[in-house]
């Protein structure tokens, strides 16, 4: 039983994934390459480059790494919010639904490795939406 709900969940997703507004951010970011990816992988690397043992040029390269994780993390989601803002207002003139809160959705799925997303992504990266 318990496998079958894990299944359904990774399928369907649950109650804060339906909707069409949350579908349309589902495939916006499922259809690209997204530095938040790639952050937690960076992260662990500069974690360990940030060690006090390491030489200084290691832990330079280091925080310089993190600075520019962090800001390609930032930049990636304001370009994710806007382009999900604006279809959303194209496709969904009516939509009463609260686009910060969309935009934190999209956000959040964007920084989850593809593998683990929940619902499974239906687009392929590169697709058009």
């Amino acid at each position: 039983m318990r496998a079958e709900a894990a299944a359904e969940f990774r399928r369907e997703g649950g109650p804060r994934d339906r909707g069409p507004e949350r579908l349309l951010a589902r495939n916006v970011v499922d259809s690209r390459r997204t530095v938040g990816t790639w952050f937690f992988g960076g992260a662990l690397i500069v974690l360990i480059g940030s060690n006090a043992a390491m030489p200084p040029l290691v832990r330079l390269i280091s925080n310089v790494l993190w600075g520019a994780l962090a800001l390609g993390v930032v930049i990636d989601s304001m370009l994710i919010s806007r382009k999900i803002g604006k279809l959303v207002r194209e496709r969904f003139p009516k939509s009463n639904q609260r686009m910060g809160s969309l935009y934190l959705y999209a956000i959040m799925r964007s920084i989850t490795f593809r593998r683990m997303r929940a619902p499974a992504p239906q687009v392929n990266i590169g697709d058009k939406v």
